[in-house]
C-alpha cells in the first residue's frame, strides 16, 4: 500500500536555485489576499494597474524574503500578510534605506559636504 503523501519537502527550482513550494506557495497567498482586500476597501477611483504593479513588487520581495530566511509555514504567511499591507510603503522604505546612501556616496565623490 503506498501513499500519495510525502514527508519529504517538495522542492521546485527556478533559475537554476532550488526553493521549498509549500512556504513559497503560502506567502503568495497571502501576499494576494491581502492586496485583494486592500484593493476592495479602496475608496474613489481605482486604480488596478497600480495595484497589479505593487502586488508584483509585493510577491517578488515576500516570495525572496522567504526563500533567504528559508522559512516555515506559519512565518512565510506571516511574512506575505505584512508585505502585502506595506504595499506602495515599501517603495518608500527602499528610497529611504538606498537614497539616502546614494546621495552620501554622490557627495563623497564629487568631494561636496551633504546638506
Amino acid at each position: 500500500m503506498t501513499s500519495i503523501a510525502s514527508r519529504e519537502p517538495v522542492i521546485w527550482w527556478i533559475f537554476g536555485e532550488p526553493f521549498h513550494a509549500g512556504p513559497t506557495i503560502v506567502c503568495i497567498c497571502g501576499v494576494i489576499i491581502t492586496r485583494v482586500i486592500i484593493g476592495l476597501q479602496a475608496k474613489g477611483k481605482a486604480q488596478w494597474a497600480l495595484d497589479i504593479a505593487i502586488t508584483a513588487l509585493c510577491l517578488l520581495v515576500a516570495t525572496l524574503w522567504v526563500q533567504a530566511q528559508e522559512l516555515e509555514l506559519l512565518a512565510a504567511g506571516i511574512t506575505g500578510i505584512g508585505v502585502g499591507s506595506l504595499g506602495a510603503g515599501i517603495i518608500g522604505i527602499a528610497k529611504g534605506a538606498v537614497g539616502g546612501r546614494v546621495k552620501a556616496a554622490f557627495d563623497a565623490f564629487m568631494g561636496t559636504t551633504p546638506r
